[in-house]
C-alpha cells in the first residue's frame, strides 16, 4: 500500500511542471502549483514515516507534523485569487501562514532542544493530547482545513450570482467543478475529524488504519484537482482604470450599492437609450462570450454605471439582458420559412449561444418552453 503514497508523491510533483508551462498563467496557477507541492511533501513524509525513515531523520517530522494547518489556508487563497481581478500576491495573504509557522517552531524546539530519549519519544509527546499548546495543535490540524474550505463555498456562491451580473455566459466559468473539488476536500476532512475522534480522542479505531484511509483518500484528491485545475483558465481580467467601477462608487450586490454613484436619473435614462440603441444597431449580443466590461467599452462608459443602468432602468442582471435579446432573436430565425429545417443548435449559436446546455436553459427561462417544444409550437 505504502507504494500508492510515493505514487501520488509523483504526480503532485509532476503536475506542477504542466502548470507552469500553461501560457496565460495566472495567480491562481501558482497558488495551485504551491498546493501541489504541499501535498507532495505531506504524501512523501507519509511515505517515510510508514517505512520508519522519518524516525532516523526528525527534520522529517518537524516540516510535516502541522503540514495540514497549510492546507486549508492554500485552498482558500486559490479560490480568492480564481475568484477575483487579483492578479498578484498580497502580503495580507501571508497571515494564514502563521499558524504553521508557529506550530511548526514549537516542533523544533521539542525536537532538537527539548529532545526526549528518541525521536518517537518526541513524536509521542507531539501528539500528546494533555499538553495544552499539543492540543491545541491538535485541534487546529483537524479543524482548520474544514472551516477554510466552508469559506471557499461561500466565495464560490458569491461567484455564482456575481458572474451573471458581468458576463453573458456561465457554462465554462461557474467554477462547477471547483465546488466539487471542495465538496471533495471536505469529504476528507471529514474523515481526518472522525478518525482523529475515533483513534487519537479515543480507543475507537487503530490510527494507523485511519491514517492509510486519509492519505489513500488525498491521493485521490491529486488527480481529481489535477484533471480540473490544470486547464482553469483567468475568468476576470484586471479592470481598466477608464473602464471600471467608480472611485468610491458601490460594490456590493444589494440596490443601496448605487446611493453614492454619480449618475443621475436624467442620465441614467439617456444612458438606457444609447444602450437600446447600440443592441438594436450593433447587435453586440451576437459575441458569444461579451461582458460586462466589453459592452462598457463599446459605450464608452463605466462598468458600474452600464450595470446601474440595466439593474435599476430593467430591473434584469446582465446575464438576464443579453440572454433575453439572443433568445428575441432566436424566435425570430425559428419564425422564418427558411429556418424550419434548421438545426436549433446552429441557429443558437448564430444568435449568440455558445454550448447546447445553456442554450436549452435560457431559452426554457425565458419561454417557458424548450426550444423543441417552441418549434413544435409554430407549425401549422
Amino acid at each position: 500500500m505504502a507504494v500508492l503514497y510515493i505514487v501520488g508523491a509523483a504526480q503532485a510533483f509532476f503536475l506542477p511542471f504542466l502548470i507552469l508551462n500553461k501560457k496565460g498563467k495566472s495567480f491562481a496557477d501558482y497558488v495551485l502549483t504551491a498546493w501541489f507541492v504541499l501535498i507532495g511533501l505531506a504524501l512523501l513524509a507519509y511515505y517515510l514515516e510508514v517505512n520508519g525513515v522519518a524516525a532516523k531523520y526528525p527534520v522529517f517530522l518537524g516540516f510535516s507534523t502541522c503540514f495540514a494547518l497549510l492546507l486549508g489556508p492554500i485552498s482558500y487563497v486559490y479560490v480568492l485569487g480564481i475568484t477575483s481581478t487579483q492578479r498578484a500576491f498580497r502580503p495580507a495573504m501571508a497571515l494564514h501562514a502563521l499558524p504553521y509557522l508557529f506550530f511548526t517552531t514549537v516542533v523544533f524546539i521539542q525536537l532538537f532542544v527539548f529532545s526526549g530519549s528518541s525521536v518517537e519519544a518526541d513524536r509521542l509527546m507531539i501528539e500528546d493530547p494533555e499538553a495544552p499548546i499539543y492540543r491545541v495543535m491538535g485541534l487546529l490540524r483537524v479543524f482548520l482545513g474544514p472551516i477554510y474550505l466552508l469559506a471557499c463555498l461561500v466565495i464560490l456562491r458569491r461567484h455564482t450570482r456575481r458572474i451573471r451580473s458581468e458576463f453573458s455566459y456561465i457554462g465554462d466559468i461557474d467554477l462547477r467543478w471547483l465546488r466539487k473539488v471542495m465538496l471533495s476536500l471536505i469529504v476528507i476532512w471529514l474523515t481526518v475529524v472522525v478518525v482523529n475522534i475515533a483513534g487519537n480522542f479515543n480507543d475507537w479505531l487503530p490510527i494507523e488504519w485511519g491514517d492509510h484511509l486519509i492519505y489513500l483518500m488525498v491521493t485521490a484528491a491529486v488527480f481529481f484537482v489535477g484533471f480540473y485545475g490544470i486547464r482553469q483558465q483567468v475568468i476576470f481580467s484586471p479592470v481598466e482604470p477608464d473602464r471600471g467601477r467608480d472611485t468610491g462608487g458601490p460594490d456590493s450586490k444589494a440596490p443601496a450599492h448605487y446611493r453614492k454613484s454619480s449618475l443621475t436619473a436624467e442620465k441614467s435614462r439617456t444612458l438606457l437609450n444609447q444602450l437600446l440603441h447600440h443592441m438594436e444597431d450593433e447587435k453586440p449580443y451576437l459575441d458569444g462570450r461579451i461582458s460586462l466590461n466589453d459592452l462598457a467599452g463599446q459605450l464608452g462608459i463605466s462598468t458600474n454605471h452600464l450595470s446601474q443602468v440595466i439593474n435599476e432602468n430593467l430591473g434584469k442582471s446582465f446575464y438576464d439582458f443579453i440572454n433575453e435579446h439572443r433568445v428575441a432573436m432566436v424566435k425570430q430565425k425559428l419564425a422564418e420559412p427558411e429556418c424550419q429545417r434548421a438545426n436549433l443548435l446552429t441557429i443558437a449559436c448564430d444568435c449568440g449561444f455558445n454550448s447546447k446546455s445553456s442554450f436549452n436553459e435560457v431559452f426554457k427561462k425565458h419561454t417557458g418552453l424548450t426550444p423543441s417544444q417552441y418549434r413544435k409550437q409554430l407549425k401549422p
